[in-house]
């Protein structure tokens, strides 16, 4: 079932690269601060909230965020921080004895990068100075008032969180997103050590299909544009999330990222299903926790290979002999 495959204070809050990403990544263990911050009236049907739709960044461009936000810099605090970023991104002026902490969000992704530990504070306000614009048209396409209970589908995940739990009247929560989430690597590889040829799979193996339907059934499957472009389709009973430089690539069933990190943010707690192509693989099998693979007993050409088991690493858990072609479904566990 596999295929191979800025500058600036900015972009909320861990969703664009910050000045000083370079040294926050050299700081193993270091916590990434930012403060997000909620504009928030009343409207016809109740309350409503102040939304940017995300362009022109390197992260979760197309999805909706909060109205301004961004890192905390060096000897800032949390409120400071706000102040500044809705003064540089939608042109208003804040006090911060005005700004309600509404909850805390610890989040991480299933990737050891010290880049991807954050901790966003997000606050509200219903008092500010000056009519909100777009102040950095090229991070943002517009802003616009959405209903607190009728938010847009397309809101980065975490940011939806702690705008749920406003909308559930939560004051200070405390949060966290990612902690729970699990990579399992899901693969059919030859003897060579082949799962494709770059354009097709290399193989039809019916019980394999029955295998992997069983497997990642009710889960989220996590996969490149050429294993999608194998497949064809969204697959029924999970969530598909396509990783694709492609910035205008869309289809049925599939969930768009455009970087590993973006799909696991969007992936959220619990397993994630990782179905190739090579390059995945490559990237996620140092921070997978198994690997579910399925042993053929045949050699063809191609050029794209799942990575090597290293069994200092993994342990063999579970093996389920096939039959044909199939020698084996095989689990491994990391040591």
């Amino acid at each position: 079932m596999t295929q191979p495959s800025t500058p600036s204070s900015v972009t909320d809050a861990g969703q664009g690269a910050p000045r000083d990403e370079a040294a926050r990544r050299s700081r193993p263990g270091a916590l990434v601060p930012a403060t997000y911050v909620v504009l928030r009236r009343q409207g016809p049907s109740g309350t409503e909230v102040l939304l940017q739709l995300r362009q022109g960044t390197p992260y979760m461009d197309g999805w909706w965020a909060c109205g301004a936000a961004g890192h905390v810099e060096p000897g800032e605090s949390f409120w400071r921080a706000g102040v500044r970023e809705a003064a540089e991104e939608i042109g208003v002026e804040l006090v911060e004895d005005d700004l309600e902490h509404v909850a805390t969000v610890h989040r991480t992704i299933a990737l050891p990068d010290p880049f991807e530990q954050r901790v966003d504070v997000f606050v509200a306000t219903d008092r500010w100075a000056g009519e909100p614009h777009v102040a950095e048209p090229h991070r943002a396409a517009r802003l616009q008032w959405w209903p607190l209970d009728d938010l847009p589908d397309r809101v980065v995940p975490h940011e939806r969180l702690a705008l749920e739990a406003l909308a559930a009247g939560a004051r200070g929560a405390l949060l966290t997103h990612g902690f729970a989430q699990r990579l399992t690597l899901v693969a059919a590889v030859g003897r060579n050590g082949v799962i494709g040829d770059g354009a097709a799979m290399p193989w039809h193996l019916p019980e394999d299909l029955r295998f992997f339907k069983d497997t990642t059934m009710g889960g989220v499957l996590l996969m490149g544009r050429g294993t999608w472009d194998s497949i064809g389709r969204a697959l029924p009973g999970r969530r598909t999330i396509v990783v694709t430089r492609q910035r205008d690539w869309s289809a049925p069933g599939a969930e768009v990222a455009h970087s590993l990190s973006e799909a696991l943010l969007m992936a959220g707690d619990g397993e994630v299903f990782v179905a190739g192509g090579g390059e995945i693989y490559a990237q996620t099998i140092e921070h997978a926790h198994r690997l579910v693979l399925t042993e053929v007993d045949l050699e063809p050409e191609g050029s794209t290979r799942f990575p090597e088991v290293d069994q200092e690493r993994w342990m063999e858990t579970r093996r389920q002999p096939g039959s044909g072609d199939i020698t084996a479904w095989v689990t491994w566990e990391r040591r």
